[in-house]
């Protein structure tokens, strides 16, 4: 039987939906070990998603996710030090100083374009984790210390990293299904064509600057209330960006499953698997990053739908006229090719 174009159009939000009250309920039967695992992955899962709808699908390849973990983490974390705020309002504040960070830098840092984006977010990253450094009110170098009972924790914790985790799946689904993806992937493949064709280009790179931000910080708010006690080379450090890079990257940028599949096949079977041997983990995702930029640019998770149809005798359809091709293959409306020629 064929799915109507109603079901077909609304099957991932409620796909996700399903997924998420599944996860949500979860909290309340999984053991304290399975729940950390668990938000540790749905953190990587939202940072990894937040940047793979920014460069993915926006273009904006960004060595800076390190900048909004950093913000969103100490902004939830220096209320409920020195306000005495609930942590429930602690984390509305995490979104909203790193979209105000990203308000703030957009003026300069949209302008730069393609390696010098990447590089002038990276820049901001490192000097903010300085400034933070440097920074008494913040606890400086030795940062700072939760108040244990004033955090979430166990499944309360598991459940908010459900509930950031599915913003950010949301915002890949909207960018991915909607007409602001369709600009969005416009400007990422011909941005001049796209501004020739009437859309506004840097209005629209500061509408998925910002939602990607919120989400990000709002990941950073979670991974402070785990780690209680923060600092500028725990939350702040650079490896947040990287980790972001290399898990979108090796599931697939431009596409909704595609960090799914990198969070686990990085954190879960690398880093997590090789916890003690931690040179030799390293070793293997830059090996396994540079095996993918070479041989499966677009990632693994559209190599794996290709081989999939193959093996079910489908023609792929990058091989079929565009009008037949609708929305089977799992990727950005038009591939992430320019993306891959960035990063190598």
């Amino acid at each position: 039987m064929t799915p109507t174009p109603t079901l077909r159009r609304w099957w991932p939000a409620l796909a996700l939906l399903l997924a998420t009250l599944v996860c949500f309920a979860l909290g309340g039967v999984l053991d304290h070990g399975a729940l950390d695992l668990g938000v540790t992955l749905l953190c990587y899962l939202a940072i990894a998603q937040a940047w793979n709808v920014l460069a993915g699908f926006g273009g904006l390849v960004s060595l800076g996710a390190a900048a909004f973990v950093a913000t969103g983490g100490y902004a939830a974390a220096l209320l409920l030090v020195h306000t005495g705020l609930s942590w429930p309002l602690a984390v509305v504040a995490a979104p909203v100083a790193a979209m105000l960070l990203a308000l703030l830098l957009s003026a300069a840092l949209l302008r730069l374009r393609g390696d010098y984006f990447a590089i002038g977010t990276l820049a901001i990253a490192i000097a903010l984790q300085a400034l933070i450094r440097n920074w008494d009110w913040a606890g400086g170098a030795s940062g700072v210390t939760l108040p244990v009972d004033s955090v979430p924790s166990g499944g309360n914790l598991f459940q908010l990293a459900v509930i950031v985790a599915a913003l950010a799946v949301a915002l890949t689904l909207h960018a991915r299904h909607s007409d602001f993806g369709l600009r969005l992937a416009a400007i990422r493949d011909n941005e001049p064509a796209a501004a020739g064709l009437g859309v506004a280009v840097r209005r629209h790179q500061l509408a998925v600057l910002l939602p990607s931000s919120a989400i990000t910080g709002l990941a950073g708010a979670v991974i402070a209330f785990q780690f209680v006690v923060i600092s500028p080379d725990g939350v702040a450090g650079v490896a947040w960006s990287l980790n972001a890079v290399l898990m979108a990257v090796v599931g697939g940028t431009g596409t909704v499953l595609g960090p799914l599949l990198g969070v686990t096949v990085v954190y879960y079977g690398l880093t997590r698997q090789l916890q003690n041997e931690q040179t030799l983990s390293l070793v293997i995702e830059g090996v396994l990053l540079i095996l993918i930029v070479r041989f499966a640019p677009q990632g693994v998770w559209p190599m794996l739908c290709r081989a999939a149809r193959r093996l079910l005798g489908r023609r792929s359809p990058s091989d079929r006229p565009t009008a037949d091709r609708g929305d089977e293959e799992e990727t950005a409306p038009s591939g992430t090719e320019p993306l891959a020629v960035d990063l190598a």
